[in-house]
């Protein structure tokens, strides 16, 4: 394979096989299954690895046909850094959208953890954390403090010690709204891939192919497994959090549980 960076190309191995290994599948079989055009929603997107990786197996594998990516990213850093990254692939533009949110299942301004208390474990930087979530309900409704700015938005300190900013929310029924077809959604959304999957589950049986699905508890994974088995969709794979799991391509130890499943009736 190869990755690229500011016009460079490098060649590089195959991936290691860890959890990350069965997401390289998901993405590279959706782009050899595409037909007509690709699209992706990379939702949680990070820095936009998946999404960049979808764009370059696409140009490998067929460079003429037309695609689309949507990620969605809620830590503004990081958000900033998907720009980055999109940019010094030299991805086109015209054929992308990045959108600065946290996926929720209700439109409208959300708050979103920064950090934990100050001096703990979860008192990093975002270079250092990846798993970044919505604020629980009682720091929603509790009380806080002002506690200066985060890369230009208010910060509230809660009475538990954790800090958060408020971002705008996105429902995923609103990012399928117009689109027709959906190739791949990837999704790491920290708590809200099982409310975000059922209040949308119409309209993934009309429009989605594939879904890969980071998942975030026990209750969680059984909740996906029952509305999607119900809706007819088929499970490729399916290692749940915190386990080892023994694949088709080694032993993985599984951090977040993943899940991946395709829609037979496109």
């Amino acid at each position: 394979m190869y990755t690229y960076a500011a016009g460079s190309m490098l060649d590089t191995s195959y991936p290691m096989v860890n959890e990350d290994y069965l997401e390289w599948i998901d993405v590279l079989e959706s782009v050899a299954a595409a037909r007509g055009s690709f699209t992706m929603l990379d939702l949680g997107a990070g820095f936009g690895r998946w999404s960049v990786r979808a764009a370059r197996a696409l140009e490998q594998y067929n460079g003429q046909l037309p695609y689309r990516l949507i990620a969605v990213e809620a830590e503004p850093v990081v958000f900033k850094w998907m720009g980055r990254h999109f940019e010094d692939n030299e991805i086109d533009a015209s054929n992308f959208r990045l959108i600065h949110a946290a996926l929720n299942s209700q439109p409208g301004d959300v708050l979103f953890y920064i950090g934990g208390p100050r001096g703990g474990p979860w008192d990093r930087n975002p270079d250092d954390w990846y798993g970044q979530f919505l604020a629980k309900d009682y720091d929603v409704s509790g009380e806080y403090e002002e506690d200066g700015e985060y890369n230009g938005f208010p910060v509230r300190l809660h009475r538990s010690g954790w800090r958060s900013i408020s971002v705008p929310g996105v429902t995923l029924g609103s990012l399928l709204k117009d689109l027709n077809r959906v190739d791949l959604i990837d999704m790491d959304i920290e708590g809200q891939e099982l409310p975000s999957v059922r209040s949308t589950i119409e309209e993934l049986d009309a429009k989605v192919k594939r879904l890969h699905i980071g998942t975030h508890g026990k209750e969680i994974e059984d909740g996906l497994r029952e509305v999607l088995s119900a809706h007819g969709w088929r499970c490729l794979f399916d290692y749940s959090l915190f386990s080892k799991g023994e694949t088709p391509w080694g032993t993985v130890d599984f951090e977040n549980g993943v899940q991946s499943w395709v829609n037979p009736r496109l």
